[in-house]
Parts: C-alpha cells; structure tokens; sequence
C-alpha cells in the first residue's frame, strides 16, 4: 500500500511558486470532492510581496501599452490552452479568456482616449496625461470565479500598475491554475502577485501598510463595516479605493481612469 502525494497550492509571488513563511496551510475541498491543501498568506508574506511589486513597477510601467497588450495576450493564449483541465465551469473559462483579449485591445488605445489637450489662456501648450497608481491590492468576488480574478489583474495592469491579487482558500485551486498561466505568459515577476488567504484578515493588513496606492475592491467580496475601515484608512493616506460592482462586464474606461493618475504639462509655445 503506498501513500498518495498531495500537492500543496502555493502562493504565487515575484513570479516564484513559494510557501508562506508562517507554514499555514489550509485545507480545502477540491472541485472534485478530495482535500487539498492551500497555503495561506501572512502579514509578512503580503509586505515581502509589496517590496517586489514596488520594484516591479517602474520596469512595467516604463513598456509600452503595446507590449502590454502582448502580455496580456498571452495570458489568454495560456488559459486557452489550459482551458479543459482548468477547475471551472466552461463558461467562466470562456469569459475570462475574453476578458483577458478585451483588456489586452485597450492596452494601446486607453491613454490616447483619457489624455488630452488643454486650452489656455496664455502662451503654452498644456497637455495631460495618464500615469499608472502604482501598487494596487485587488480583492475579486468570489462568485466571480476566474472571470474575477482576470478581469481584476487586467485592469490594473494595463494600466501600468503592479498588483497583489487577494483569493479565498475555497479557490486555491483555481488561483494556483491561473499562476501557472501567469508563469509562463512573459509576465515579468512581481507584477502580479497571486495570494490565497482569509481575504478579510490580508485586506486588513494591506490596508495598514502605508506604501500601498490603491486597492480595487468588489463590493460583494467585503462586508459594509470592512470597507467602511477600508475607506477610512485609505483617507489617512490619501490611498485611492476603486469599488465596483463586480465582473459581470469588463471595466469601463471611467473604471480604468480611476486605477491611474492624470500628470498635468505645461510647456511653452
């Protein structure tokens, strides 16, 4: 009689597959009925993760919306591929494979239609123009699926920003699947950082580290008292809080505007 080898769902953080450093790991129902463990982050995993992202950046921000673009659309040639051994629904899949496609279209295309050029009363040319958050902390719902989870990545990285994505345990499976695609899709390590945790607790210490630009929220994901701190926190710092319904349609370019910055420039003519 031999032993079955479990797998261990890990997190997915600066493009490596790690455990949490705390040694939590969870154990959860598989889509097929079996148990299956999941690690669950910690407060120093997620300020580990906040460092790489941070460094990560820059480097992301500074390709062009083009390249972008590419990336993003191989990330929906990687689920493709995977498509079938995915632990979801078909029609999630689906979607979140278009989802994927939609954004990567509005990589090169979203700062020519939010930029613009300013009228003024004097002898200069006043220009503005999109410049990414930052860091961002998405928090999809649940019921969302893997639709959820890419369209939260998409539109914050596509914007330029790097971004800690926050899943329940109950989907670690699906998030460690969605990794694997995000490993081998030319994403540069650090720019999407996949963390499976008691959502709640990780927001709750994200929402206390003083670095973080701004989180992407849905509202079904938190209860009304936790966005509640969540807002209030995020006023002390001056953090931007982007809420949105949820997944059911792709972010629309309002949507987008709010995960970035407008840089005013003023040149003479």
């Amino acid at each position: 009689m031999r032993l079955t080898v479990e797998k261990t769902f890990k997190l997915y953080v600066g493009g490596q597959f790690i455990r949490s450093e705390s040694g939590r790991v969870l154990r959860v129902r598989s889509r097929e009925g079996s148990s299956v463990n999941v690690c669950s982050a910690s407060r120093k995993d997620f300020r580990d993760a906040m460092d790489l992202a941070r460094k990560a950046q820059p480097g992301w921000a500074a390709r062009t919306g083009y390249n972008r673009g590419q990336i993003l659309y191989r990330l929906a040639e990687m689920l493709e591929s995977r498509a079938r051994a995915l632990p979801t629904e078909a029609d999630d899949v689906t979607q979140a494979i278009d989802r994927a496609v939609h954004h990567a279209g509005w990589s090169d295309k979203i700062t020519a239609l939010l930029s613009s050029l300013n009228p003024v009363a004097s002898a200069h040319v006043n220009y503005s123009m999109l410049r990414p958050l930052g860091v961002v902390v998405a928090a999809p719902d649940v019921a969302d699926g893997l639709t959820g989870m890419v369209e939260a990545l998409c539109a914050a990285t596509v914007m330029g920003n790097t971004v800690h994505l926050f899943v329940p345990a109950t989907l670690g499976e699906l998030a460690a699947a969605l990794s694997e695609a995000l490993a081998t899709c030319d994403m540069p390590g650090g720019v999407v950082n996949v963390m499976t945790a008691d959502v709640p607790e990780l927001l709750g210490w994200a929402n206390h580290h003083d670095d973080l630009d701004g989180i992407y929220v849905a509202r079904a994901a938190v209860s009304a008292e936790t966005l509640a701190g969540i807002e209030r926190e995020a006023a002390r710092v001056m953090r931007r809080v982007i809420v949105v319904a949820g997944a059911a349609a792709p972010a629309s370019p309002q949507v987008l505007e709010h995960l970035a910055e407008v840089k005013t420039v003023w040149m003479s003519s």
